[in-house]
């Protein structure tokens, strides 16, 4: 009859301790990537919706001083790169994320690009930085008559997964978030 030793038992499981290991690693590493893709795609959709909203708070109240007597610019030359119009300030509020971002653009519907009259009210007219890429439908404000306006801003942003990890045939695809906020202001 053979007996065992401890010593002979030991060895045998470091052996196997070492191929789970092995055999484990590769899933752990792989959801941690997905882990910091998806946690990265929440960052950027709580900092659209707070560019949205600053721009279109600044949209219909600018710095609101006794000496402002118009709204602010809604941009300039259809650029983002204007800081001191209201799509300049969406696009810098996204700047501060990685530079993982393939496109943004910002449309701005603002009393101060013009408004349009239509048989039930007036509708602010609205311009897209960079030029002409959206084509959002602007709502019409329920109490246009009576001397409301719709002021709004649409920030749509492309993103990339920051880890771009193939598991098989499984890629995180790029994640393109809309996000509207509307605000309302007396004409």
């Amino acid at each position: 009859m053979r007996h065992l030793s401890l010593e002979g038992a030991a060895k045998n499981n470091q052996g196997s301790s070492l191929i789970e290991t092995a055999l484990v690693m590769p899933v752990l590493v792989l959801m941690l990537c997905f882990a910091i893709d998806i946690g990265y795609f929440f960052i950027v959709a709580a900092n659209l919706v707070s560019s949205s909203r600053n721009a279109v708070l600044y949209s219909g109240q600018g710095f609101v001083s006794p000496a402002q007597t118009q709204l602010p610019s809604p941009g300039s030359a259809g650029s983002l790169a204007d800081t001191a119009g209201a799509a300049g300030l969406a696009g810098g509020d996204l700047s501060g994320l990685a530079s993982m971002s393939s496109e943004t653009f910002v449309e701005v519907c603002s009393k101060e690009i013009g408004i349009t009259h239509t048989s039930n009210g007036y509708i602010t007219n609205c311009s897209t930085f960079p030029s002409g890429a959206l084509t959002f439908t602007p709502d019409q404000d329920p109490e246009s008559n009576n001397g409301m306006l719709t002021q709004r801003v649409d920030v749509v942003y492309t993103v990339a997964p920051p880890i771009p990890v193939n598991f098989f045939t499984f890629t995180m695809p790029p994640l393109t978030v809309h996000w509207k906020a509307e605000m309302r202001a007396v004409d």
